[in-house]
């Protein structure tokens, strides 16, 4: 009698699921080609496609903020406006700020407008010299004591005058913090007055994290009042997730199915949803980690129980209960609030729940073996020692229902 051959695949490989690699393995949309492709669009992305369309269709000039905890796609909005703006034949300034040095920030910006063709030339060099611009910013940007806020906001609005359109893109804006007040009271100011002063069909924008973006607006009000519109981010819902997973795994196939999450299970991309708490990122790297792990262990499908498994450990009762499968929960929810966490046999547990003693023992013995449960020869079984410490610190809670 042949033996069969036994198919092993190499360690790091996704061909067990039919994907040529890991498509979750690009968190930012930097880098990634025809980001559009994939990208999960919300009512933010609509608001700022008319806004857009109003400044292109009608050389309108908007300012706006974008305000969202890391890893929710500010990054990806600013750059969906530099591109609008850039398809039109205007300018697009983006800088992702990584100083608290307004001098440099401010240097930043105007190298973005006109990079120097070496380090040798002063920037801006085809500017003439017969107007003072070089001197001029020169001498503003040489010390703090010389930062003239409506000065160089009005040289910096006179090279936006150029171009048909232009945008001013400051990522990540929560950088800065580190300035002193007046420091960032003098930046702000500059700002004010190239939003007071834009050319028409301009965009000026920026994003932030929400705790930065606070402490901003208590400091200068009078710029954030400027502001047209304010974008807060929302975390992603489950449905837009499971858009995000398909359009993922759909540019990485190299064999068709007929389930556009495979390998992964529905209630599995919930479970990472919800322990993500609907942060992009956080979503993304979650499947990234679940899927690299799943691949070595060969784990087929990816359900709820494997992704259980892979993760670590929950931070407390709560996040533990909510890992479980809610097909199971019934049972890890009697053994905690009704048996103190165990042990307790399956034939109690099963008389305490109404159910087969037969199916009680099964889904038992699951739970045992991703690590939910801990079993013993005699058939009892009780939580692990890391939820007996949240039952001891008297850490009990409500159940999830």
């Amino acid at each position: 009698m042949e033996s069969q051959e036994l198919k092993v695949y190499p360690v790091q490989t996704y061909e067990i699921y039919g994907l040529s690699k890991n498509p979750f393995e690009q968190l930012a949309s930097e880098g990634i080609e025809e980001v559009e492709a994939i990208h999960v669009y919300q009512e933010v992305d609509m608001r700022l496609s008319m806004i857009l369309s109003e400044v292109i269709g009608n050389k309108s000039s908007i300012a706006l903020s974008i305000v969202g905890p890391l890893g929710m796609g500010k990054t990806q909005r600013l750059k969906s406006i530099a591109k609008a703006i850039e398809k039109e034949g205007g300018k697009a300034i983006y800088v992702k700020v990584d100083t608290s040095d307004i001098l440099k920030l401010t240097r930043d910006i105007f190298y973005a407008l006109n990079p120097p063709k070496s380090r040798t030339n002063i920037f801006l060099e085809n500017l003439s010299r017969r107007l003072g611009f070089i001197d001029r910013l020169e001498k503003m940007l040489s010390d703090t004591k010389e930062y003239k806020s409506r000065d160089i906001a009005e040289l910096l609005v006179e090279q936006l005058k150029k171009y048909p359109y232009s945008a001013l893109l400051l990522d990540e804006l929560e950088n800065m913090q580190g300035a002193r007040e007046q420091e960032k009271i003098q930046f702000f100011e500059m700002l004010r007055h190239v939003i007071s002063t834009m050319p028409p069909g301009c965009v000026v924008a920026f994003a932030s994290v929400p705790e930065a973006y606070e402490e901003y607006s208590k400091i200068f009000p009078a710029f954030f009042m400027r502001l047209h519109y304010e974008f807060k981010l929302r975390p992603m819902s489950v449905e837009e997730t499971f858009e995000l997973v398909k359009k993922r795994l759909n540019r990485v196939r190299i064999r068709d199915t007929d389930k556009p999450l495979y390998p992964f299970t529905d209630e599995a991309i919930r479970l990472i949803h919800d322990l993500a708490k609907g942060n992009p990122r956080q979503i993304l790297r979650l499947l990234h980690y679940v899927l690299s792990e799943a691949a070595k262990r060969a784990f087929d499908p990816i359900d709820e129980l494997v992704v259980t498994t892979i993760l670590e450990e929950p931070k407390n009762l709560q996040e533990y209960l909510r890992r479980i499968p809610k097909d199971y929960r019934d049972l890890v929810e009697a053994i905690v609030y009704k048996f103190n966490g165990g042990p307790v046999s399956y034939i109690t547990l099963a008389k305490e729940l109404k159910k087969p003693a037969n199916q009680v023992y099964e889904a038992l013995n699951r739970l045992v073996t991703i690590g939910f449960l801990v079993g013993d020869p005699g058939g009892n079984y009780k939580v692990p020692y890391y939820v007996r410490k949240f039952l001891e610190a008297g850490e009990v809670g409500e159940k999830t229902g």
